[in-house]
């Protein structure tokens, strides 16, 4: 019977894309570079975010075409931790190089443990591995740390021998495991095997192995830690999405500049400039001519030039930089006369006539998008740490253009917030918001946390916002509060916020999300977000928190008020404060004017059962 080893299609993009461990059933298997993807991929058009990746988008096979009946158009994968043992005898086994191999469900079968009492009882993983920030990974050498104990240990047999003992007798810590070599005696637990220092303590260094790769890298200079290999900070996908907005992209975020860096000779342009001065004459001559430009205009754009070519060493495109154009158009006036079969949007024109409690004043205008269509590329991920320098490209050390890609489709609705109400309220409250934000920016500092945007009090204020509006909507419109995503504008001149849902395995939608961005709906949503959030069950406790959540990045926010699905927020659950939206006894919140007239309102009650 062949193994099932599926996954759905948009898992191979977050969270298991290329260099990432999955875990199926009692199997550990780590995703290699796309050196191992099927060739004739299906091509996914996106001008604008291919223009600024310098990269094609290809879409993971379908679950039917990489299915256990038909490992032709698979996804490549090996066995990894190497390092097994065997649940009955306990015997640990490094697993050969001969599974280095693609998996073919009908010809390969489950490693099973060698001795005969053990009935080929199936080989469990190993839990742990070795990682260092710049990507690398590993099996921790298990041989070496069971007789890293024991001085002057000679043994020639160590790493045959070796068993993985539980002593129940010490609870369930990490001093309850340990390696054992049966050979010679030595043995040592897993106390200290998560400490940063534990391997370089005994004289390990970062070997700089990639098994996902095909082809190696060199040495490392990075300190390898030890982590558990479903531990969260493995692995971390990088991610950036846009909208396909239907826009004129010659008008659009396609300035000449724009349109020769999508050149294919750029790149090799840039890196001639410094060592071939003729060869790069020769390319700059055929890219003028290519974009219809002037030497003075491929000058200008080498002068200017920020993009990171895809390597193992370089940051990623700025998502700021892929949501400009789509801020410029979701505020912009001829925005309804733009339907295609992937977009549609109107106005709702009625929303400051039959608005009430002040909301006309706190946004400038709330577009309904009853059709989206969102294509998310995945870049690379970073191991340990995120937010850092290093970016490892799926495609590993090899020559390939392309990036995987899923397309979804869905609705939303937009709200853009008052410029003018926002600079208002934070010159007004200008004390008040300094002392909710500043120990949030210290912390941040602190942190090292790159991967999250710098805290801004419009930020923390918007991304709050959002997150009252998706609890709250995803009681009402009929999709779980995982399916409803957030795209936060909070850039210099930006205050907007796109609430919206999208489906890779249909088209359209339900409509129901739409549905409650109208006029005779909204407003009572709204106000029953504010309200709900203005009683958490773990008051006081949660308004008067210094710090909240992860590096204490959160004030005033926590499960029982404020936090959503990780598949819903593109912040991790952080820089969230829902006081910025309420105030306090110290000061204003944005919304404060808003909800104390609600509670003025005579007879009325907006809970979310009722709203």
């Amino acid at each position: 019977m062949a193994i099932d080893r599926s996954v759905r299609s948009s898992q191979l993009i977050t969270p298991f894309g290329p260099g990432a461990i999955l875990d199926i059933g009692e199997e550990s298997l780590l995703l290699t570079d796309l050196a191992g993807w099927p060739k004739n991929l299906e091509a996914i058009k996106l001008d604008r975010l291919t223009r600024l990746l310098r990269k094609k988008l290809k879409a993971p096979p379908h679950k039917e075409e990489y299915g256990s009946n038909n490992y032709k158009h698979s996804i490549s994968a090996i066995r990894f931790p190497k390092w097994m043992f065997c649940p009955n005898c306990r015997h640990m086994v490094r697993w050969g190089k001969s599974s280095q191999q693609r998996l073919k469900d009908e010809l390969e079968d489950k490693p099973t443990c060698p001795y005969e009492k053990c009935k080929k009882r199936v080989l469990v993983p190993m839990r742990f591995v070795v990682a260092c920030e710049e990507g690398h990974l590993d099996d921790v050498p298990w041989d070496i740390w069971a007789h890293a104990a024991s001085k002057g240990n000679h043994c020639e047999s160590k790493a045959n021998y070796l068993y993985f003992i539980t002593d129940s007798n010490k609870g369930s810590g990490l001093d309850a495991l340990r390696v054992e070599c049966k050979s010679c005696g030595a043995s040592r637990n897993f106390e200290m095997l998560t400490s940063p220092s534990a391997l370089s303590n005994i004289g390990l260094s970062c070997t700089g192995r990639q098994p996902w790769q095909k082809m190696q890298l060199g040495t490392c200079t990075a300190t390898p830690v030890v982590l558990q290999r479903g531990a969260s900070n493995l692995y971390f996908p990088v991610v950036r999405s846009a909208l396909d907005i239907p826009i004129d992209n010659s008008r659009v975020d396609s300035s000449i500049t724009e349109k020769i860096k999508s050149n294919s000779l750029f790149d090799e342009y840039i890196n001639r400039l410094s060592i071939d001065k003729n060869s790069a004459e020769l390319l700059a001559k055929i890219i003028t001519n290519e974009e219809n430009c002037t030497l003075e205009d491929l000058e200008h754009a080498a002068s200017n030039e920020s993009h990171q070519t895809p390597s193992d060493t370089k940051v990623p495109i700025d998502h700021y930089e892929i949501q400009e154009a789509e801020w410029s158009f979701l505020i912009s006036e001829n925005i309804e006369s733009h339907r295609e079969n992937t977009f549609s949007a109107r106005v709702e024109h009625g929303f400051h006539q039959a608005t009430q409690w002040d909301l006309e004043k706190k946004f400038d205008r709330i577009v309904l998008l009853d059709r989206l269509r969102e294509v998310r590329a995945f870049l690379g991920f970073e191991r340990v740490n995120p937010g850092g320098n290093t970016l490892v490209s799926p495609s590993g050390n090899n020559d390939i253009n392309w990036l995987p890609a899923i397309e979804v489709y869905g609705e939303g609705i937009f709200f853009q917030f008052s410029e003018s109400e926002m600079e208002q309220w934070e010159r007004k409250e200008a004390d008040f918001i300094s002392s909710r934000i500043d120990p949030i920016k210290k912390r941040y500092d602190e942190g090292q946390v790159n991967y999250l945007d710098t805290p801004t009090p419009r930020l923390l204020l918007i991304h709050t916002f959002a997150h009252l509006m998706i609890r709250q909507l995803s009681f009402q419109s009929g999709y779980s509060s995982g399916s409803i995503r957030e795209r936060i504008y909070a850039a210099e001149n930006q205050a907007g916020v796109l609430i919206y849902t999208a489906d890779s395995d249909s088209e359209g939608s339900l409509g129901g999300l739409v549905q409650q961005g109208q006029v005779d709906k909204l407003n009572a949503t709204i106000a029953a977000a504010l309200e709900t959030a203005c009683w958490c069950s773990n008051d006081p406790v949660c308004s008067e928190m210094e710090t909240q959540g992860v590096m204490g990045l959160n004030k005033a926010a926590c499960h029982s008020c404020s936090l959503v699905s990780e598949t819903s927020c593109t912040m991790n659950n952080l820089l969230l404060d829902r006081k910025l939206l309420l105030g306090d006894v110290s000061g204003e919140g944005y919304f404060t004017s808003t909800i104390r007239q609600i509670r003025a309102t005579e007879g009325t009650s907006f809970s979310h059962e009722d709203a």
